[in-house]
């Protein structure tokens, strides 16, 4: 095949273009610390780092999640510390008033003390969590209780996934929390009893009151399991974060020390054929016929 100058400038140009391609491409890759910057460079590569993506993705949302669990749950466990207490004072006032000692004047101040008390309940009961009420139920944005202990919510229970179709019970409702416990019945009972009883019937809530306080560490018990699950499910979270992490790095990350020697590698490449290309392009007809 004859070989023209014109024929020969096209290839040393073309092979010139390649060689600054692959140095542009190291150079690339160095400076951004990535192997490649589109999917097709790489396909099954590429594939991979858009699979880990959205792995991360999900589990940025599951975080999430989670975190607001955890913050709602938290939030119960302290109302439902504080009921504990509460109910210990009035088992406690119960006790004192329904011994013989009871007189009418300590009777009226345990009555005040329970009052006060009762308010404290319907309180916590209405807790807040950022702008929603936590145990309304779904009713989020009004208060779950009135002045009188009423319930107001409903029973729908918030749920988050905290993990890849794992959900969780996020939440007690209010009824659960001071009408099905019995803490409301115990203590409007005992504040009755204080202002109109005898020692012996006041004596007698405190049946009740046992009954609400032991419902009131179930409920606690519960709460507290499920923190557990929501901490599990973050540790769970968090380990497949790294996995995918560091899956994605081997896909996608160049080795500098790997791409510095290569860069150089190519450097030298393309110096040599800068100055082969010059030699023979400078070559001219007279230089053969010498």
């Amino acid at each position: 095949m004859r070989i023209t100058n014109s024929l020969l400038q096209s290839r040393i140009l073309r092979d010139l273009q390649g060689n600054l391609s692959s140095l542009s491409q190291a150079q690339s890759q160095i400076s951004s610390g990535k192997r490649f910057e589109k999917v097709s460079e790489d396909p099954i590569a590429g594939a991979s780092v858009m699979t880990s993506d959205r792995g991360l993705r999900g589990i940025g949302q599951y975080r999430r999640n989670s975190a607001s669990a955890r913050t709602r749950t938290d939030a119960e466990e302290a109302v439902l510390d504080q009921l504990t207490d509460l109910l210990t004072r009035a088992k406690q006032l119960a006790v004192q008033e329904g011994s013989a000692t009871s007189t009418p004047t300590t009777r009226a101040g345990a009555k005040s003390e329970v009052d006060r008390i009762i308010e404290q309940v319907v309180s916590l009961g209405n807790t807040k969590v950022g702008s929603e009420y936590l145990f309304a139920g779904h009713l989020v944005s009004g208060p779950a209780f009135d002045a009188a202990g009423g319930y107001l919510g409903d029973d729908g229970q918030r749920q988050s996934e905290i993990g890849e179709g794992y959900l969780i019970t996020t939440n007690h409702t209010g009824r659960e929390l001071l009408t099905n416990s019995g803490i409301m019945t115990g203590l409007k009972s005992l504040s009755t009893q204080l202002g109109t009883g005898t020692p012996a019937t006041i004596a007698g809530t405190l049946t009740a009151l046992d009954t609400a306080f032991t419902n009131t560490q179930t409920l606690l018990a519960t709460t507290g399991a499920r923190v557990g699950q929501i901490d599990s499910a973050m540790q769970n979270s968090d380990a497949l974060s790294t996995n995918l992490t560091l899956r994605r790095s081997r896909d996608i990350d160049t080795d500098i020390e790997e791409a510095s020697t290569r860069l150089i590698s190519l450097q030298t490449t393309l110096q040599a054929s800068l100055q082969a290309a010059s030699r023979i392009l400078n070559t001219t007809l007279t230089d053969y016929l010498r």
